[in-house]
């Protein structure tokens, strides 16, 4: 895997050539003195760069060779320097543009110290070039190990551009949805499990320890088994907890258990199990001592027949936790390989889709040599599966893929490294460090899709391919590593052209990219076992769960660090002057940070993305205005309530990001008796603007608290793609000026103490936006929406969330043929506007949320709503009935209703589900006791030509009599 270094350093050349080719870069240097040796140090990265598009192609070469590999990495360590100066000579270079003149403005004081450092610094890295060029020279490194290759076709790529394996093809987001591995077979293995964790086997407490390498499919397995629905009914109550490493006390454990058991912070959980059946599995357990802080929490028999289920992937571990409990409780049971035939078919899911296909003779046999090297290893085989299903399906083509894996997999493949090191080596070299880049984020996190993307901007690994925006090609990039099994989707998607949001990377996978990012001194992570600092330039540090040791900080060279991440506590005064490369710094729901923590925020004069969400910060430092280069600014979900006037000055935003989520339990918050503190302190102050009538209706006063008033100027951000949720009311003047930020793809605004010239002007502005994508519109009343020129109105709006008095649709809504999202809350719509939006084609996702109908029976008639996948329905407590008629909602395969509890326990309630042919889940969920309607419901869906999951709380009620395959997420 030396070939990161390889990938890393060729991801780095592609952004120094370009800054260093710039006419702003070439004045400036020769200002500075150092024109030749500027276009000296440009030639000869071009030549590195050569060098390692053949070595990325080649990596079998750079692994068997120490002399390459060495070499590699002192390439890469010299351009990391090299465009660390190069991002000091282009803010010198911008901030010369911007002053009098170059020619005068170097002479000043100030800036000729500052030429002084950059040109002495050019100097040293062109003595670094030649010393690095000379040392090629002297061990014949590139020319005895890499002869130029014929046909590799990355070599021609130009910088920048998409780089695909042959036959490979972006697909769609819904068609990247990760496919769970289905535990293809195992059906011995299910009924073991089963047979253990079953009350037959005993009325007291039992532990079992289901134990295997990494890989090998243990959380999937239990997954199923445990919603089997003869399970579920012999069992009051369950929780699902994935152990966080490290696991540093009961407590932590404790508060988890509490948050997946649904309870308050006040709740015990021992008074509230004490007189319940239950089944706690506790996920991915690695350590005795981790054990013992989660048996503290559990270690107490009710005599109910309870049940813990632990993975793990020790031996050791598994027996420890069975060992605990008592003769004849405690059972082990270790997950072995897949069979041959178990192992075929779950190769052909992974390729074809579909376990039924025949092979020829020449495609049996090479699929034969493959599988005999995976051993049975789910993850093995469903990795390679990745790697097949983008080749062309043919005999020689899976031949080549075989030999490229030949030298990983010629010993026994019971070590999974070896099959990912091989996947990793098989990506394009623009995919390598990207992907990489994921070790940055800990095990078991879900990651944001947009969070993701915006890093990698920041970083400079996504750059503009021809006409292509940057963020359509970190999409593409983002959708290929879902699509090789790389990373995995937190939930399938299932509404066509929308990208997964969520990702993970499996935990045997990010424990070998994260070796080798440590290896390779890009990372280095800062934890509770954090012993040593490295001596070496760190790039990308990470603070996880840390307990506040200065003395480690101290010893931490800052100068070097391109981003900084925080998990957990935020230490002291971390963020530092000092960081003066710094692009990144994310604290996204890092606890503790403090306003007076940015105080050097105005320092970070490279940084691109900051991101404060869902902190306590209460106000920005002025000095923000000083960030020229800031693209991302994300304070959603903080107590930020205004912005600094010198916001305006950041002409490079692209994301700015304030305000409170938009969500369907927004209202529900306030009053909800007890939360977290965090949020407590968040969402206290807007118990006075929000208040409910249970017998009417919620009502909305004063919801601009919900969002930050924007600031005067801010029609100058014209490189705004993103704007949420600022107010533009309360004659600010705002409404107006929003026309002229052209770029906006998505907007959220707050529309109270609207004039009625106001909101006039926002519906003009909104009109100008030509590619909106996205438009979200909060305002006691949204009656004003109706005054937009129909003519004029955005045409590409895919996305609409409305919260607000509405009524009535205004009528440009029925154009908005590429609409797929619409989600709507306190809008008191009755019948005939459900029927409008009906008549979209191409809605896909409804969310008809708390106060958004008004009425008390709701009909879905023959053909409304053809494209929609996904109907929720939450909080409408007025509604008695709800109605399907044939042929209406075709295609929806996900149903809900929650929180409905004014429906008839009758057929009435919910009748027409056997209408609904590709129905895959429906959900009943706080909507009373409604006995009647269950056993309806339960038959209807019993007797469905899909066998849909009917979800009602806890269980996944039995439509069949074979278990259900899929794992339920909590609601």
């Amino acid at each position: 895997m030396e070939a990161t270094a390889v990938s890393l350093a060729r991801s780095v050349l592609d952004g120094v050539l370009s800054s260093a080719g710039s006419a702003v870069a070439d004045e400036v240097a020769r200002l500075l003195g150092v024109p030749k040796e500027v276009e000296f140090i440009r030639n000869e990265l071009e030549m590195m760069q050569s060098f390692l598009r053949v070595a990325s192609a080649r990596p079998d070469t750079a692994v068997r060779n120490d002399t390459v590999r060495t070499w590699v990495k002192q390439v890469r360590d010299l351009a990391n320097d090299v465009e660390d100066c190069l991002l000091d000579f282009v803010l010198y270079s911008a901030t010369a543009s911007s002053s009098c003149s170059p020619q005068v403005w170097s002479w000043l004081p100030g800036p000729l110290a500052a030429r002084h450092r950059i040109a002495t610094k050019i100097r040293d890295l062109k003595a670094s070039v030649e010393e690095l060029n000379q040392r090629n020279q002297r061990y014949h490194i590139v020319m005895d190990n890499y002869p130029p290759p014929r046909g590799i076709e990355d070599v021609q790529q130009p910088s920048g551009s998409i780089l695909l394996l042959p036959g490979h093809d972006v697909l769609s987001a819904a068609e990247l949805a990760f496919q769970e591995l289905d535990m293809i077979g195992r059906i011995k293995e299910k009924a073991e499990l089963r047979d253990l964790i079953s009350l037959s086997n005993g009325a007291a407490l039992s532990v079992v320890s289901v134990w295997g390498m990494g890989g090998m499919g243990k959380s999937s397995l239990v997954s199923i088994v445990r919603n089997d629905p003869v399970l579920l009914d012999e069992f009051d109550c369950g929780a699902w907890v994935t152990v966080p490493h490290p696991l540093d006390s009961a407590d932590e454990f404790r508060r988890r258990l509490r948050k997946h058991l649904g309870l308050e912070v006040a709740h015990d959980v021992r008074e509230h199990l004490k007189d319940k059946r239950y089944v706690i599995v506790v996920d991915d357990l690695l350590s005795q001592e981790e054990w013992g802080h989660v048996w503290q929490v559990l270690n107490f028999h009710n005599g109910k027949g309870s049940r813990v289920i632990v993975t793990t992937r020790r031996e050791d571990v598994a027996r420890h936790c069975a060992g605990n409990v008592g003769e004849g409780r405690g059972h082990v049971y270790e997950l072995k390989p897949l069979q041959d035939k178990e192992s075929k078919d779950l190769l052909f899911q992974k390729v074809y889709k579909t376990t039924e296909y025949t092979l020829s003779k020449e495609m049996a046999e090479q699929a034969s040599h493959i599988l005999k090297r995976c051993r049975g290893l789910p993850l093995a085989i469903s990795t390679i599966g990745g790697l097949l299903a983008n080749r062309p399906k043919t005999s020689m083509e899976w031949m080549k893929l075989h030999e490229h894996l030949g030298a990983e997999l010629e010993s026994d493949l019971r070590n999974i490294t070896r099959v990912i090191v091989s996947s990793y080596d098989g990506l394009p070299y623009h995919l390598k460090s990207i992907f990489l880049y994921l070790s940055i984020f800990p095990e078991n996190h879900e990651i944001r899709c947009t969070r993701l993307l915006r890093r990698w901007m920041a970083e400079g690994y996504i750059a503009k391919n021809r006409d292509m925006p940057v963020e359509e090609v970190g999409e593409r990039f983002y959708n290929e590593l879902i699509n090789r099994s790389m990373i995995q989707p937190s939930k399938k998607n299932i509404i066509p052209g929308v990208r997964v949001n969520r990702c993970r990377i499996h935990s045997m996978v990010l424990q070998i990219i994260l070796s080798k990012a440590v290896e390779e001194n890009q990372l280095f992570i800062i934890e509770k076992q954090c012993d040593e600092v490295p001596h070496s330039k760190i790039r990308h540090l990470v603070v996880s769960r840390w307990k506040r040791r200065k003395d480690k900080l101290e010893n931490i060279n800052l100068s070097y660090i391109r981003s900084l991440t925080v998990f957990g506590e935020c230490p002291v005064s971390l963020i530092s002057p000092k960081m003066r490369l710094l692009r990144v710094l994310d604290l996204e729901d890092t606890i503790n940070v403090k306003n007076e923590d940015l105080r050097h925020i105005g320092e970070l004069h490279h940084l691109r993305y900051l991101s404060l969400r869902g902190t306590e910060i209460s106000k920005l430092p002025s000095s923000l205005k000083n960030l020229r280069y800031l693209e991302t600014l994300d304070i959603q979900d903080t107590q930020v309530t205004e912005l600094p006037h010198g916001i305006v000055k950041l002409e490079k935003l692209r994301y700015l990001l304030a305000g409170v989520d938009f969500s369907k339990d927004l209202l529900q918050k306030v009053v909800q008796s007890k939360v977290d503190n965090r949020k407590t302190n968040l969402l206290g102050k807007m118990a006075n603007f929000l208040c409910c009538n249970r017998r009417d209706y919620c009502k909305i006063s004063n919801i601009d608290q919900l969002s930050v008033r924007a600031p005067e100027g801010i029609e100058k951000l014209r490189n705004l793609h993103m704007l949420v949720a600022f107010n533009v009311g309360h004659g600010n003047g705002v409404a107006a000026r929003i026309k002229k930020l052209t770029n906006l793809q998505k907007l959220g605004v707050t529309a109270t103490g609207l004039t009625e010239e106001e909101g006039h002007e926002l519906c003009r502005s909104i009109e100008k936006l030509d590619r909106l994508e996205r438009l979200e519109v909060r305002a006691d009343s949204l009656q004003f929406l109706a005054k937009m020129n129909e003519s004029a109105t955005p045409k590409h709006l895919a996305s609409l969330r409305l919260l607000g008095g509405l009524f009535f649709l205004p009528k440009w809504i029925t154009l908005l043929n590429d609409l797929v999202k619409v989600k709507l809350l306190g809008t008191k719509l009755e019948q005939g506007q459900v029927n409008i939006l009906g008549n979209l084609h191409n809605v896909a996702l409804l969310g008809l949320w708390e106060n958004s109908y008004i009425g008390d029976s709701l009909r879905f008639s023959s053909g409304k709503f053809p494209k929609l996948k996904f109907l929720d329905m939450d909080g409408l407590e007025k509604i008695e009935t709800v109605t399907i008629e044939e042929g209406a909602m075709p295609e929806l395969e996900q149903l809900w209703v929650n929180n409905c509890k004014a429906l008839h326990d009758s057929d009435d309630g919910l009748s027409g589900v056997p209408h609904l042919p590709n129905l895959n889940e429906l959900l009943l969920k706080k909507c009373g006791e409604k006995e009647k309607l269950m056993k309806k419901l339960q038959e209807q869906v019993s007797d469905h030509i899909k066998r849909p999951k009917f979800l009602i709380g806890k269980s996944i009620v039995p439509t069949s009599s074979k278990p259900s395959m899929s794992v339920v997420d909590e609601q």
